[in-house]
């Protein structure tokens, strides 16, 4: 059994990062009918809802693409800042979508912030606790380091809510401006909902884990 759900965890992740880079470099094919770029329709999202005081940077490497808050910059990876396909302007206006929820105080992102910190610590000391814990036989630690991945499980829960609100701003803002037509909407919800595959299979991939770790605990307590 518990290699049925490290397997488990893993297979999920592996498909749902095989899926987003499967739409992506098919998207990456397509050409928007406006012939918008990534950098361009950012530029124009973010204007258009009054946020001209957000930056746009070019960033390096692939599907990279992120909104930073502390600086209020939404940075987009080459293909995506230069490109007129249906994944560049899909994946920026994602990103706006981010910037537009920062500017909104959106209720999700606001309750993720607060417990960043304790959740970024957990997630830095839960292999350690787990791993010291099975190697030398200590139950405390065992349940410890469960408990760490329970806090990173709660993070990556509330942060899908987050994830599928940026989403759908993303397309409805793009078919409200007229920047894609009927086909293309079609497109840009399948590459975005193949992103979002990314942020379920991390929480299932987490819940299994948990379950895993929970099995090996009770095993040895008996």
């Amino acid at each position: 059994m518990d290699i049925f759900l490290y397997l488990a965890a893993l297979l999920i992740v592996l498909f749902a990062q095989v899926k987003v880079n499967g739409a992506y470099q098919r998207y990456q094919q397509i050409y928007n009918s406006r012939g918008w770029t990534g950098v361009q329709a950012a530029r124009k999202i973010l204007d258009t809802h009054g946020l001209n005081n957000v930056q746009i940077e070019h960033a390096s490497g692939v599907l990279g693409d992120h909104y930073d808050p502390r600086t209020k910059t939404v940075r987009l990876s080459d293909a995506i800042y230069h490109g007129d396909s249906i994944a560049s302007i899909a994946v920026a206006a994602h990103e706006c979508g981010h910037a537009i929820q920062h500017a909104e105080n959106y209720g999700f992102i606001a309750l993720r912030n607060s417990i960043l910190p304790i959740c970024s610590l957990s997630s830095n000391l839960a292999w350690p606790m787990l791993f010291f814990g099975i190697i030398f036989s200590i139950q405390g630690l065992l349940y410890i380091g469960i408990i760490l991945l329970l806090a990173v499980l709660t993070f990556q829960i509330i942060t899908l809510p987050i994830e599928f609100n940026a989403s759908s701003r993303a397309l409805k803002i793009l078919n409200e401006e007229g920047m894609i037509d009927s086909q293309e909407q079609a497109e840009v919800r399948s590459m975005l909902s193949a992103a979002a595959m990314t942020y379920v299979a991390a929480v299932i991939s987490s819940a299994l884990q948990i379950l895993r770790f929970l099995l090996i605990a009770n095993r040895r307590r008996d």
